[in-house]
């Protein structure tokens, strides 16, 4: 039996230590908090600097309204917030900190500097290092506040065990600055690594820092980026998203914001992947940013230290507005061509049905004079010198009679061919996207890499990665764990050793289910590769995927859609009406 113990009220700075593990846990989170309150102190450019991931020196400027030098002297005590001053507050919250414990936990284990000036008056700095409180001097900014949080954990040596290496925390950090900056597009956030600038968001407008924000993922294609927007009851929802065209085969992207705040709530991102559900492969998820208002009454954030859980109480509502809104604007997109009924007038219009979203594409660069003929008195003469010229032109460049003839690109986006008697309509991307998730499958001899890629994983993906290494090693793919949470691809097929860096990005994605995994796999890193829409091609090339492409059996891109429309002689003259 074990000895009893009596129960006694802990020395205040193990209390502290305590509470400021709940609220602190790594550098990242000392970013987050000192954000909110610029942001609460209505800062219109926010900057960071990291020092030595942040274990060194985290500096936070920005040039909000400011602290009053009577207040300094309270902002690092317990409970200590402007914000909330009655409990019927908790019920209306509309700032990003309410709490009072984020520099108050900062200040419990680190030395943390506060230099701030209101408009109008002289600027005061004050000191707190690990709870030790300082005086308010004289001395700050011209406007706003500046914060440094130095030497933190110092003070707790096994919390520091546990953190990961410098340029770790430093990544994270950074994804902390973008996490905020997409939920407050109307504030310019800086970033800096030491002196290195690592980010800088301007003012803008929410889908342009959404992609501002998701710059060089190659998932990621402006043209299919759409907005939506919905409004039900107290609720509002807005979206930046992937149209059905495009898509990821991880969950990453799917970013829930509520109220301004990034959450961490499984239904609603599993509202999103059920409302594209049809409408992509298994085993695909689309990247989407959604930011919900709701009436902050109906909603609790005090629940998590970080603020990344809450209570909804119409959480029904919004996920069934989630799904409605998506499938409305994610219509399933089905190429038709209606041409006329023999029955039918001869006047009847021909029509050409796409419902997509429709992208404005940059202009041809040819360009038809429509108003030429009626202009020019000798139009007749010059049109017959010109065909005769064509003649000659098409008598040289005429290929083997049993190839496909390319005859040119339209809107950047289709290829057209015609091939005995019928004439093709083809999807530029999807083709192109198919012959490499072919040639991908059949990956041949395997190469061993000289210099290993070491890569770092987070804790899912390596115990996913501990598991099922030995799947990846049946395409040709050595992988060894070099370390914890670290990883090296050692070799790869040699058909591959292009797209070492994609196959990699996507190993250190892949936490789930093996089914299907293997089509994803094909999938995604010929989707990477795959000519672009808009993307100019040259003839040899073009006339080389449409040869390809025309002597396929089957030509469906690795999403199961078909990329090839086909149209026979009669259809034509049937729809400009030239036979009944």
């Amino acid at each position: 039996m074990r000895d009893y113990k009596h129960i006694r009220l802990l020395d205040p700075i193990v209390a502290q230590r305590i509470a400021a593990g709940e609220v602190i846990e790594r550098p990242a989170s000392v970013v987050r908090e000192l954000i909110d309150n610029a942001i609460d102190a209505g800062a219109k450019h926010i900057s960071v600097q990291i020092v030595g991931g942040g274990l060194d020196r985290i500096t936070v400027i920005d040039d909000g309204s400011g602290i009053a030098a009577s207040d300094l002297v309270l902002c690092c005590r317990s409970h200590a917030t402007s914000k909330v001053s009655t409990l019927q507050d908790l019920y209306h919250i509309d700032s990003m900190g309410f709490r009072g414990e984020a520099l108050y936990s900062i200040a419990s284990c680190s030395k943390v500097t506060i230099a701030s000036t209101m408009a109008d008056s002289e600027g005061h700095t004050y000191v707190v290092d690990n709870a030790s409180q300082g005086d308010v001097t004289p001395g700050g900014p011209l406007q706003g506040t500046r914060i440094d949080v130095e030497h933190l954990f110092a003070s707790i040596p096994a919390r520091r065990m546990f953190l990961k290496r410098p340029s770790t925390e430093t990544l994270m950090c950074k994804n902390t600055v973008i996490e905020k900056a997409l939920a407050f597009p109307e504030i310019a956030f800086s970033m800096y690594d030491g002196e290195t600038l690592k980010l800088e968001f301007h003012i803008a407008q929410r889908k342009q820092r959404v992609l501002e924000a998701l710059e060089g993922d190659r998932n990621v294609i402006p043209a299919e980026t759409i907005e939506m927007e919905s409004k039900a009851g107290r609720f509002s929802l807005y979206a930046v998203a992937s149209t059905a065209a495009y898509w990821r085969t991880d969950r990453q992207h799917i970013k829930i914001y509520l109220n301004k705040r990034p959450i961490d709530e499984y239904a609603l991102v599993q509202a999103v992947s059920y409302a594209y559900t049809g409408m992509l492969p298994g085993g695909a998820f689309p990247y989407c940013y959604l930011f919900i208002t709701v009436d902050p009454e109906l909603v609790d954030f005090n629940i998590h230290p970080a603020k990344r859980e809450a209570k909804i109480r119409n959480k029904a509502d919004i996920h069934h507005e989630i799904v409605s809104m998506i499938r409305a604007q994610n219509k399933p997109s089905y190429a038709k061509v209606f041409l006329q009924d023999e029955s039918a007038s001869v006047n009847q219009e021909f029509q050409f049905v796409h419902e997509r979203q429709v992208y404005h594409r940059a202009p041809s660069d040819v360009r038809v004079q429509q108003d030429a003929v009626s202009s020019d008195p000798n139009w007749f003469s010059r049109a017959k010198e010109l065909l005769q010229n064509r003649k000659v032109e098409k008598a040289l460049i005429q290929p083997a009679e049993d190839k496909p003839v390319y005859i040119g690109q339209v809107f950047r986006l289709f290829l057209l061919a015609e091939w005995k008697n019928k004439f093709y309509i083809i999807d530029q991307h999807a083709a192109h996207e198919r012959l490499l998730y072919d040639e991908i499958r059949s990956h041949g001899d395997i190469q061993p890499l000289m210099i290993p890629i070491r890569f770092e994983v987070d804790r899912d993906v390596d115990l996913f990665l501990s598991e099922h290494n030995h799947w990846y090693a049946d395409f040709g793919l050595t992988l060894h764990r070099s370390a914890d949470l670290e990883w090296e691809l050692q070799s790869i097929p040699a058909i591959w050793k292009s797209i070492e860096q994609d196959v990699v990005r996507f190993i250190g994605s892949q936490t789930g289910s093996l089914e299907d995994l293997d089509v994803a796999f094909y999938a995604s890193i010929a989707c990477h590769d795959a000519i672009k829409d808009g993307d100019r091609i040259d003839q040899i090339s073009a006339q080389a995927l449409v040869e390809k492409v025309l002597s396929m059996s089957q030509p469906v891109c690795p999403h199961g859609r078909m990329f090839v429309i086909e149209l026979t002689e009669e259809h034509l003259k049937k729809a400009v009406g030239r036979i009944i």
